[in-house]
């Protein structure tokens, strides 16, 4: 325990960040499991097998999207578009 608790401390130390990429859904993506809305914002986990990627909610929902689904131009990412 006390192993981890210093390699997170060196990467605090280091500078490093961890910072998710955020995304904005283009369309609204309607699953059984609930619906995404166009222009909310989403963060990347990883990229499937299949293409689709693995995004999270604000909520903290798991969706596997097409990333032709997604932006990330800093226009659309901004509060006021």
């Amino acid at each position: 325990m006390v192993s981890l608790w210093l390699w997170v401390l060196s990467l605090c130390n280091s500078g490093m960040v961890m910072v998710k990429q955020k995304y904005r859904v283009i369309e609204t993506i309607t699953t059984v499991d609930g619906t995404l809305y166009k222009d909310e914002l989403v963060a990347f986990e990883n990229k499937e097998e299949d293409g689709d990627w693995r995004v999270k909610d604000n909520m903290g929902r798991i969706w596997y999207v097409n990333p032709k689904s997604l932006t990330d131009s800093p226009v659309a990412l901004s509060r006021g578009s």
